[in-house]
C-alpha cells in the first residue's frame, strides 16, 4: 500500500498491532502447552500476521524517510529563494520583532543579520513615518495584504524609500503569529518622480511664462490647457478662430507650420499678424490624443517688415529718380532745345506718362516751348498757345510747388476747364524760375489715370527736374548774354588796339624825326628823354600787338581738325630760328609726336611762346637747351617743354598765366607779360590744361595736356 491510501496505517497503529500480535503469540504458547495441534495452527497464523505487519512497518519507515528527504530539499530550496531573492524579505513576529532577514534586506539596511534579528522593526524605519506601521500591521493581523511606502534607515546612506508589502504566515506550527514583509527599493522611481515633478514644474513655468500663445487641445479640438499669452490674445475662444480654419481635418502625426496670417483678434486687440505651429503629442504607435497649438504674434515684426518694404520701395524709387536725373544731367546734346526735349523724354518714360512739356508763361499766355510724347498723334506741338487759367499749370504756379494728381476725376479739380476740355486724368508739374522770376512750368500728363498714387519720391523727382531745367535755361541765358558781352569786348579790344597803334606810330615817328634833326642841338638829357619816349612808344605798340593777338584767340571760324604735332613744332621752330641762333641754343625734339584735334594756328602760337620763353629766360653762363617730349594716355596727350634756364619761384606758379603778370623788369628781360596768358587761353579753347614745374637756377618744365580724341 502506498502512503496516504485509505488502508495505510500509521507507525503508531502498526506498533499497536504488533503489541497485540505479541500478546496473541504468548497466549498461543500457553495453549500450545495445553493443546499442541490447535496451538500450532494458531501460532502459524499469528506469526504470518506478524510478518505481514513487520513488512508494512518497514515499508512505512522507508516512505517516511523519502518524505523527510523531499521535505528537506524543498526546505533548502525555499531557504535559498528567501536568502538570495533580489527583494528584501523580513519575517516579523507578533511583537513586530524581526525574526529573520535575507541578504537583500541586510543590504537595504546596511547591517548584518545579527544586528537585525531580534530587533523591533520600527527601529529601521524613519521616525517621521513609524506611525504608518501601526495601520500596516493591524491590517495584516486581520488577514489583509498590506502595502505601505516608508523610508528605511541605513547606517551608511540617506533614508531609502521602499514599498513594504506584508502577508500573514499563520501559526499552524505552534510558533505563534508571524508575517512575511517584503521591502522593494523605489529610490529610482522616486528620483524619476522627482525629475518628473521638476520637469512638470519647468514645463508649467515655460508654458505659462512663454510670450508665445500656446494651447493644448485633444483630438476633438477641446481645450485642455491654455497659457496666459493665449488668453491675452484670444480670450476664451475655443481654439482661436484666426487660425482654426487652417488646421487639418484629422490630427496627423507630423508637425505643421502655418505661415503668417492676417486676422482680427477677438479680444479687442485689433488686427494682427500671426504665425502658427501645430505639434502632435503622440500616444501609442498610431494615435495622437493631443496637439499643441502655438500662435506667435508677429504684428510688430510684420508692421516693421511692411514699413521696411515701403521704405525700400521708396528708396528704390528715389534711386530710380536719381538714376533718371543723372541720365538727364549727362545728356551730351550740345543744342539746348534738343537737350531739354531728350530730358522730357527720359522723365516721361520714368514716370510712365504720355506727354511731357516745358512751357513759357507771359501774363495769361501759355506757350509750349518743348515737348515729348509717347506718340506724336495727340501730342501738343511746340509753339502751341493756351490761355493760362485753362491749364493745370496755373495750379502749379499758384501753389508755387509741385502739383501731383494721379486721378483727376476723383480729385477736387474734377470740374477744371482743362479736364472738361482735354480729359487729362493724370498731371504732375512744377514751376521753373530763371534769374529769380517765374519762367513757366515743366509738367507731365496722361489721358488715363495711373495705377498708383504719386509719392514723395515722384514729387521730389519733378521738383529736382524743374530746378535742373531752370539751371539749363538760366545757363543758356547767361551764356547768350556772356557770348554777346565777350563779342562786344573783343570787338572793342580789337578796335581800340587797332586805333591806338596809329597815334603811337605817329608819336614814334615824330620822336625819331626830332632825334635825327635836332640831336646835335640838344644836350645829353634831352637826347635821353627822347630815347625814353621812343622806347615807351615801341613798348606800347608791342603791347597793343600782343593784346590784338590775345583777342584774336578763338575768334576764328576755322573748326577743330586733326593736326600733327610734328608739323606744329616744325612751324613754330621755323619762326624761332633766328632767336635760337642768336641765343646759341639747342632744341631737342622727340622723333615721334602724336596727332590730335585742334586749331593749327593757335597751337603754333602756343608752342612758339613756350619755346621762345625757354630761350629768353636763360642764364648768362650756359647756353639754353630746350627738350620737347610727349606722352600719350588713354584720354589725353601730355607735351612737355623743358629748359635749363633761370627757373621760377614756387609762389608764382599759379599766377604767371594771368595777363600782364611779369616777374622781371623790362631792363632785364623784354616782354609784355601776355605770352603765357595767350598760352592759357589757347589751352582753354582746346579743353586742356597747362601747369609748370620749376627749380630756381636749374630750369623749368611746362606741361601741356590736350584731349586725345580725334
Amino acid at each position: 500500500m502506498k502512503p496516504g491510501s485509505p488502508h495505510t496505517k500509521t507507525k503508531a497503529q502498526l506498533e499497536a498491532d504488533v503489541l497485540v500480535l505479541t500478546r496473541e503469540v504468548e497466549a498461543l504458547r500457553r495453549r500450545l502447552d495445553s493443546g499442541p495441534d490447535d496451538s500450532r495452527r494458531l501460532m502459524t497464523e499469528t506469526l504470518h500476521s506478524l510478518q505481514v505487519h513487520q513488512e508494512e512497518l518497514r515499508t512505512q519507515n522507508e516512505e517516511l524517510r523519502q518524505a523527510h528527504d523531499s521535505i528537506a530539499k524543498i526546505s533548502d530550496r525555499y531557504r535559498t529563494l528567501f536568502e538570495y531573492s533580489p527583494v528584501g524579505y523580513f519575517i516579523i513576529d507578533e511583537n513586530f520583532t524581526v525574526v529573520d532577514a535575507n541578504i537583500a534586506a541586510m543590504s537595504l539596511l546596511g547591517r548584518t543579520k545579527s544586528r537585525i534579528s531580534s530587533k523591533p522593526f520600527l527601529l529601521f524605519v524613519d521616525k517621521g513615518e513609524r506611525h504608518l506601521l501601526d495601520d500596516h500591521f493591524r491590517a495584516v493581523r486581520t488577514g489583509v495584504r498590506a502595502t505601505t511606502e516608508v523610508s528605511l534607515i541605513s547606517d551608511h546612506r540617506p533614508p531609502l524609500p521602499v514599498i513594504l508589502e506584508s502577508v500573514h504566515l499563520g501559526n499552524e506550527d505552534g510558533g505563534g503569529w508571524r508575517c512575511l514583509t517584503t521591502a522593494t527599493d523605489i529610490s529610482d522611481r522616486k528620483h524619476a518622480e522627482i525629475a518628473l515633478r521638476e520637469s512638470e514644474t519647468r514645463f508649467r513655468a515655460i508654458f505659462e511664462q512663454s510670450p508665445l500663445a500656446m494651447r493644448i487641445v485633444d483630438s476633438n479640438s477641446k481645450p485642455r490647457m491654455s497659457n496666459r499669452a493665449w488668453v491675452k490674445l484670444w480670450g476664451d475662444s475655443p481654439v482661436g478662430s484666426g487660425l482654426s480654419e487652417l488646421l487639418p481635418d484629422g490630427l496627423a502625426g507630423q508637425s505643421l507650420e502655418i505661415p503668417a496670417v492676417h486676422v482680427d483678434s477677438e479680444n479687442g486687440g485689433g488686427e494682427r499678424w500671426l504665425h502658427g505651429y501645430v505639434y502632435p503629442i503622440h500616444g501609442d504607435e498610431t494615435s495622437v490624443p493631443e496637439v499643441v497649438l502655438v500662435h506667435e504674434d508677429i504684428t510688430e515684426r510684420k508692421r516693421m517688415e511692411m514699413a521696411l518694404a515701403e521704405r525700400s520701395e521708396l528708396l528704390r524709387r528715389q534711386y530710380e529718380n536719381l538714376r533718371a536725373l543723372s541720365e538727364i544731367a549727362a545728356l551730351p546734346t550740345p543744342y539746348v532745345g534738343m537737350r531739354l526735349t531728350d530730358a522730357l523724354g527720359l522723365a516721361r518714360r520714368h514716370l510712365g506718362l504720355f506727354m511731357g512739356m516745358i512751357s513759357r508763361v507771359e501774363g495769361t499766355r501759355f506757350t509750349v516751348e518743348h515737348h515729348s510724347a509717347a506718340m506724336e498723334e495727340g501730342a501738343t506741338p511746340d509753339g502751341t498757345i493756351f490761355d493760362l487759367p485753362n491749364t493745370y499749370c496755373a495750379l502749379a504756379i499758384d501753389h508755387d510747388d509741385v502739383i501731383a494728381i494721379s486721378h483727376m476725376a476723383q480729385s477736387p479739380f474734377a470740374d477744371h476747364p482743362c479736364y472738361r476740355t482735354h480729359g487729362l486724368e493724370t498731371y504732375i508739374g512744377v514751376p521753373i524760375r530763371v534769374r529769380g522770376k517765374v519762367y513757366g512750368t515743366v509738367s507731365f500728363s496722361s489721358p488715363r489715370p495711373i495705377d498708383r498714387n504719386f509719392d514723395d519720391g515722384d514729387r521730389e523727382f519733378v521738383r529736382l527736374l524743374g530746378r535742373w531745367v531752370s539751371a539749363v535755361l538760366e545757363e543758356e541765358s547767361v551764356r547768350r548774354d556772356l557770348a554777346q558781352s565777350n563779342a562786344e569786348l573783343e570787338q572793342f579790344a580789337y578796335v581800340a588796339s587797332h586805333d591806338l597803334r596809329q597815334p603811337l606810330r605817329q608819336v614814334s615817328s615824330y620822336v625819331s624825326l626830332l632825334a635825327r634833326r635836332y640831336a646835335d642841338k640838344l644836350d645829353a638829357d634831352a637826347r635821353e628823354f627822347i630815347a625814353f619816349a621812343h622806347d615807351g612808344a615801341v613798348r606800347m605798340d608791342r603791347l597793343i600787338v600782343d593784346l590784338l593777338e590775345f583777342s584774336r584767340i578763338g575768334r576764328g571760324d576755322k573748326p577743330m581738325e586733326p593736326v600733327a604735332l610734328t608739323d606744329i613744332m616744325a612751324e613754330a621752330l621755323a619762326v624761332l630760328r633766328h632767336a635760337i641762333t642768336e641765343a646759341n641754343g639747342r632744341v631737342d625734339l622727340q622723333s615721334s609726336l602724336p596727332t590730335l584735334k585742334g586749331n593749327a594756328s593757335d597751337l603754333v602760337r602756343l608752342f612758339q611762346n613756350l619755346i621762345g620763353n625757354a630761350l629768353k629766360y636763360r642764364l648768362p653762363e650756359r647756353n639754353p637747351i630746350v627738350s620737347i617730349s610727349a606722352e600719350s594716355g588713354p584720354m589725353s596727350h601730355v607735351i612737355t617743354i623743358r629748359d635749363n634756364g633761370i627757373g621760377i619761384e614756387g609762389i608764382y606758379h599759379g599766377t604767371i598765366f594771368g595777363v600782364f603778370k611779369r616777374l622781371h623788369t623790362p631792363d632785364k628781360f623784354e616782354g609784355t607779360g601776355i605770352g603765357l596768358a595767350i598760352c592759357k587761353k589757347v589751352i582753354d579753347q582746346h579743353n586742356g590744361r597747362i601747369w609748370v614745374e620749376s627749380v630756381p637756377g636749374k630750369g623749368s618744365a611746362f606741361h601741356v595736356e590736350l584731349p586725345s580724341g580725334l
